[in-house]
């Protein structure tokens, strides 16, 4: 990914070594600055900065939309007429970083104070989180409406089967996120349920919430590898939780 940006006599130019990232990656780059004029220039408080906002402020050019997570910086520079100089970058996301989504992102801002102009990141959940939502469909049916930045981690709209023992399921919300190493999975069903308190028989809904942490053993066999039958076992024992144990 590549940026650039002039403020005469300065010209910047901003790359980065990959187009994507996933929660938890090393965002590596260089910052390129070089002074245009015919005259010497001294430049200080200048670099890039690794920085979140809500999109719309960002183009609507809002004031501190841009907040700062951690930046680098030149050194004090004096650049004579046609010199450049070079700033290496390596900024590492947390896992449980926001996801870049329809409201909100990671950006890169650089320049002077490193905040004269940005790039937006395009940041994607934990490879492991998808494929456990993989499973959920293949084994269980349960379809991805969506997923989108939660306050810890990344929260997926699940839309559940049409079976029988599974009739009284509305929807599914679920958030993923990392404690330290281990799988934290937080679960929000929300159930129809026959309130019997009610004169007149009459359906209410009710929210049901479940949590599951796994360890790296339960979810992983190594590198890219998960584990599949740990992982199936606790979807399972969650789901029963809400199944319908008679038909009404």
């Amino acid at each position: 990914m590549r940026g650039t940006f002039f403020n005469k006599p300065l010209e910047w130019n901003l790359e980065t070594e990959k187009e994507s990232w996933f929660q938890g990656d090393f965002i590596k780059g260089s910052l390129r600055l070089k002074n245009t004029g015919k005259d010497s220039i001294t430049i200080e408080n200048a670099g890039v900065a690794l920085a979140h906002a809500e999109i719309k402020k960002v183009h609507a050019r809002a004031e501190g939309a841009l907040k700062t997570k951690e930046h680098v910086s030149f050194p004090n520079l004096n650049l004579s007429s046609g010199e450049s100089q070079e700033l290496q970058f390596n900024f590492q996301l947390d896992p449980n970083c926001p996801i870049t989504d329809k409201k909100a992102s990671c950006f890169l801002s650089y320049g002077l104070g490193c905040a004269e102009t940005h790039l937006m990141l395009k940041i994607e959940p934990k490879i492991l989180f998808g494929k456990v939502v993989g499973l959920l469909d293949t084994f269980h049916r349960f379809k991805l409406k969506e997923f989108k930045a939660a306050k810890t981690g990344v929260e997926y709209k699940l839309i559940p089967p049409t079976s029988r023992d599974m009739a009284n399921l509305e929807s599914l919300n679920l958030v993923f996120s990392m404690t330290g190493e281990n799988l934290q999975m937080d679960y929000d069903f929300q159930v129809r349920k026959l309130d019997t308190d009610s004169p007149t028989t009459k359906v209410s809904k009710v929210g049901i919430k479940i949590q599951k942490i796994l360890s790296p053993k339960e979810y992983s066999l190594g590198k890219e590898m998960i584990n599949q039958d740990a992982i199936l076992k606790s979807l399972e024992t969650a789901i029963s939780e809400v199944k319908l144990k008679s038909v009404f």
